[in-house]
């Protein structure tokens, strides 16, 4: 009987809390206690700490510490030290690509509790070598249940050995009433946010969010946005919202090429976020790269079409061709301009895309996430009685003694 759960994650983030929150609410309406497990204080992301006061117990592993610093060993040690202690009946673990959740998954099944694994990896996250393929096929084995993201997470689970009746759909979601709040304030009342970079001027604009990196295709779509402003007498801006180590390459090639209409708006706090997606017209995500894109859920959230490329994650499930937004290949840069033109055309009714959008992402809240985590659980209680099968134990044991620093392996989860 499942009585005490702990979710486990490297360090809580404002889309971890709200899934805390909202897991506290349905686990206790089940008399089911919910137990939020930390690893860190603080990682490499550039969330502020959160150290409010909230409705669940929760348990920091290690207290004023960053995630990436802390030896692989020391930290494997204390999360199962700390499991020792809570002792739950089942642990929600963060995939395997880090030394927290490899030890959380291994106190499972030394102690027949339900393991469950909330991934949103997908098969086309990366090259796929197939002797890595297998040894993940021996370690997924270990799991009970999962809890994915969407479509194309499920599928790559599934090529990895899990049955389809021991996954449940809902990881990535943000608080979606949040956003449409935060958006619908700012159509309403913009001055509070004037200040914002870009933000005054009336002239409609594509919003992009993220850190600026190779994989994310900023490049691509500047030069795409330059082509579209070629392409129309009345071309929206650009705002480029994020930081990150390729943002002096991005500003060289808007001033190399004198491409007009673009801002680069620096690093945001989540509500600036919000208060971008509420003055920007349409987002552009057009990552080479990414699991899911939760951005995507903001946007919609605040009522935007969207363009997003075919390698983020979420585009299979939160993409409506046509009706709430449009997709792309990343590489596709022609095609993408065809899109940024269709979405700013006068006579596209971005009203009722937007709201598509808002009605496709309704479902993605955190009390669907909280709700289809509890399912997992219960989905994993009949086959939770089982020791680690000795072949996955010596594969993660030769992962543990390879592991040099906490990010070592955190490739083989993708």
């Amino acid at each position: 009987m499942i009585e005490r759960v702990c979710i486990q994650w490297p360090r809580f983030g404002p889309y971890h809390l709200a899934r805390l929150i909202a897991s506290h609410r349905v686990f206790a309406r089940e008399g089911v206690e919910m137990i939020g497990l930390e690893t860190a204080s603080t990682d490499l992301y550039a969330w502020p700490v959160e150290n409010g006061p909230v409705p669940f117990r929760r348990e920091q592993v290690f207290p004023g510490r960053t995630f990436e610093d802390i030896p692989p060993r020391e930290m494997e040690a204390a999360v199962v030290a700390a499991l020792d202690r809570l002792q739950p009946d089942a642990v929600a673990i963060m995939s395997y690509g880090y030394p927290d959740g490899r030890a959380a998954l291994g106190w499972c099944r030394r102690h027949r509790r339900v393991a469950v694994n909330m991934t949103d990896s997908k098969a086309d996250d990366g090259p796929r070598v197939a002797w890595r393929e297998w040894v993940k096929r021996r370690i997924v084995a270990q799991y009970d249940a999962a809890l994915v993201s969407g479509t194309p997470q499920r599928r790559y689970l599934e090529a990895l050995g899990l049955q389809t009746g021991q996954i449940t759909d809902g990881y990535n979601v943000v608080d979606n009433d949040r956003y449409a709040r935060i958006a619908a304030d700012v159509r309403r009342n913009p001055a509070p946010w004037r200040h914002l970079p870009g933000f005054a001027d009336p002239t409609p604009a594509f919003v992009a969010v993220g850190r600026m990196l190779p994989l994310k295709n900023i490049d691509g779509l500047v030069r795409a946005y330059a082509a579209y402003r070629w392409q129309t007498d009345t071309p929206w801006r650009l705002l480029l919202v994020g930081d990150g180590p390729d943002r002096d390459r991005i500003e060289r090639i808007v001033a190399e090429e004198a491409i007009e209409g673009v801002t680069v708006c620096g690093f945001r706090t989540a509500d600036e976020v919000a208060a971008y997606l509420g003055r920007a017209n349409a987002l552009v995500h057009p990552s080479h790269k990414d699991t899911w894109g939760l951005v995507v859920n903001e946007a919609m959230a605040a009522g935007l079409p969207v363009v997003v490329s075919r390698q983020s994650g979420c585009w299979m499930d939160l993409v409506d061709e046509g009706r709430n937004g449009f997709t792309f290949p990343s590489d596709d840069l022609t095609l993408l301009t065809r899109h940024l033109l269709s979405i700013s055309a006068s006579d596209t009714d971005r009203t009722a895309m937007g709201a598509r959008s808002q009605e496709i992402v309704a479902r993605y809240t955190p009390t669907f996430f909280a709700e289809q985590l509890l399912a997992a659980v219960r989905l994993g209680e009949s086959r939770a009685d089982r020791r680690t099968d000795p072949l996955a134990r010596a594969l993660l044991w030769a992962v543990r003694a390879t592991s040099t620093s906490v990010t070592a392996h955190h490739g083989t989860q993708v």
